[in-house]
């Protein structure tokens, strides 16, 4: 099982997005099985803020998932970047972080 958070944010624009206050929802977490389950639990929650809230400030909404690693786990970061579902005038898109190539 590993531990994942949910961070919830929505703004007019993707420009918009750090410069609108309270606009980031309290975090959301669970321990789930792996990436895929996570994904889609992601999507899931996207996808009922989205049709809970309305207005100009619910135009770009972006929900990113982190992995939360164990302490003392490899590397400097206590997390791990797994992506995030974007839902603006497109639709409901996934869009995975890059992975750092390894030295």
């Amino acid at each position: 099982m590993k531990t994942y958070q949910l961070d919830l944010r929505h703004a007019p624009s993707k420009n918009r997005l750090n410069a609108l206050e309270d606009n980031r929802l309290s975090p959301l977490r669970l321990r789930l099985k792996d990436d895929e389950t996570a994904i889609a639990w992601a999507k899931d929650e996207a996808q009922q803020f989205a049709k809970r809230n309305r207005g100009v400030n619910f135009h770009y909404i972006e929900a990113a998932l982190t992995e939360l690693l164990p302490i003392g786990a490899a590397g400097d970061d206590d997390y791990r970047r797994v992506g995030r579902w974007v839902n603006n005038r497109d639709g409901l898109n996934w869009r995975p972080t890059p992975r750092k190539a390894k030295v």
